[in-house]
C-alpha cells in the first residue's frame, strides 16, 4: 500500500513538472525555434529530476530493507536461543523428576509470550523462563 502511494507521488510530481513546464513555454511569447529549445530543456530537467528521485527512493528503500533484515535476524536468533534454553531446562528438570521417582509430569505451555512450567516445576525455573521471554512482548 505504501509502495503504491510512493509510485503515485512520483508519477504526480513528474506529470505536474512536465505540464507546468509545457504550459509556461507555450504561453511565453517566443519564436518557434526558441520555444522548441525551451521545451527540450524542460524535458531534460524533468528527466534529470526524475532520475535523481528514483535514485533517492531506491537508496532509502534499500537501507530500510537491510535494517529490517538485520533486526529480524537478531530477533530470530534471540528466540532460538531462549527456546533452546527452555527446552534444556525442561529436559533437565524432567530427568531430575524421573530420577527421584516423582510421578507427575510437567506441562509446558506458552501463554501470551511467557513460558509457564506447570505444575511440579520449581518456581525459580518458571521465573527465569518468564524473564528470558520478556522481549517477545
Amino acid at each position: 500500500m505504501a509502495n503504491q502511494k510512493g509510485k503515485d507521488l512520483i508519477v504526480g510530481a513528474i506529470a505536474g513538472t512536465v505540464l507546468g513546464a509545457v504550459t509556461a513555454l507555450l504561453l511565453a511569447p517566443k519564436s518557434g525555434k526558441e520555444l522548441r529549445s525551451d521545451i527540450a530543456e524542460g524535458v531534460q530537467q524533468a528527466s534529470e529530476k526524475t532520475q535523481q528521485l528514483v535514485t533517492d527512493v531506491t537508496t532509502v528503500t534499500s537501507k530500510a530493507a537491510k535494517q529490517v533484515s538485520a533486526q529480524t535476524g537478531e530477533w530470530i536468533g534471540k528466540a532460538k536461543s531462549v527456546t533452546s534454553q527452555v527446552v534444556q531446562e525442561v529436559r533437565s528438570w524432567k530427568k531430575t523428576e524421573e530420577g527421584s521417582g516423582a510421578t507427575s509430569a510437567a506441562a509446558v505451555e506458552v501463554v501470551e509470550g511467557e513460558a509457564a512450567v506447570e505444575p511440579a516445576a520449581p518456581a525459580e525455573a518458571a521465573e527465569k523462563s518468564r524473564q528470558e521471554l520478556t522481549f517477545v512482548r
